[in-house]
């Protein structure tokens, strides 16, 4: 059965078709601001392929309840069986984006991943990942019974504060900004530009795009910003790793991530991944991963729609 595979995010939609192996072919990215809605979304990009897929799994960033499915951070909203009949899909499997993510981890190796900080150190265990994007997306992987099995989570939306003398001020101006400070209020693009504005109102920021080029490039005051997200980062790393002892190593993804690259490699995200007493050399043994490849959600999409959305827990674990 041909199936469709879709990472639906904030801000662009990955859809590709799942091949017999369990990997996305035929892959498109559309911008969510080019299309009203994402049934639109799915209609430009059959049209554009021809396919016909009788089956589809969709990962979306929102929380999964219901039969109406919401975006957290875009105004889109759809019915499972309304949407199902649209385009006459006999199965259809939502989950949120990142227990996708969460589904790929497996198939994840060296070729798709490196390192971050000197602990490469590969061991069973739970597996945990995360990514700033538009949002904060958390997922675990978790092995038992000689099966994977993935724990969706929203604990991008859990409550998130200053932890440095240096930080008070900041995350003062962030509740004067925002009120309520949860991690996604600062590790997430927007959160990239509340930081950027909370350190410093000039330059004033719009995106974060140009705040990770100009740190690449050298530029003294995007390199104190992108710094002091990389800290937060890693912190927020850690507390996951100590929430699911997630000894599997923990996965950092998104588009905010991929911008990033090497400077993520700034020892400041080991340290503050590490430094929570009184569990550092616990810490310390545990791996963490920038994921390189770019489209982790289709994989997971895809190794669902292999092993049957009827049964999503028949992965064997490794």
């Amino acid at each position: 059965m041909s199936a469709l595979v879709a990472d639906i995010g904030g801000s662009k939609s990955r859809f590709a078709l799942a091949n017999s192996a369990g990997w996305p072919e035929h892959i498109l990215i559309i911008e969510n601001d080019t299309v009203p809605d994402l049934e639109a979304a799915v209609v430009r990009y059959l049209d554009k392929t021809g396919a016909r897929p009788q089956a589809a799994t969709l990962a979306v960033a929102g929380l999964i309840e219901g039969e109406e499915i919401a975006l957290t951070n875009r105004a889109w909203r759809f019915h499972r069986t309304e949407f199902a009949k649209r385009f006459g899909f006999s199965h259809l499997h939502i989950v949120n984006d990142f227990e996708a993510v969460a589904w790929a981890l497996p198939r994840l190796g060296p070729a798709h991943t490196r390192p971050l900080g000197d602990c490469t150190l590969r061991r069973e265990g739970v597996k945990v990942a995360l990514g700033p994007g538009t949002g904060l997306g958390v997922a675990a992987l978790v092995p038992a019974e000689g099966r994977w099995h993935v724990v969706a989570s929203e604990g991008g939306h859990a409550s998130f504060g200053p932890n440095e003398a240096g930080e008070e001020a900041v995350f003062a101006r962030l509740r004067e900004q925002c009120g309520w400070v949860s991690a996604e209020t600062v590790l997430s693009g927007p959160g990239l530009v509340r930081l950027a504005g909370a350190l410093d109102p000039k330059p004033a920021y719009r995106a974060p795009e140009p705040i990770v080029a100009e740190a690449h490039a050298g530029h003294p005051m995007a390199q104190t910003i992108t710094r002091l997200f990389v800290r937060l980062l890693g912190r927020f790393a850690g507390d996951l790793a100590l929430t699911f002892k997630a000894l599997g190593g923990v996965y950092v993804t998104g588009g905010v991530a991929h911008g990033l690259g090497t400077l993520l490699d700034d020892p400041q995200f080991r340290a503050a991944f590490e430094a929570h007493p009184p569990y550092e050399a616990l810490l310390k043994s545990i791996p963490t991963h920038l994921v390189t490849y770019e489209q982790p959600g289709l994989v997971g999409c895809a190794t669902l729609a292999q092993l049957g959305e009827t049964s999503p827990a028949a992965a064997k674990s490794a």
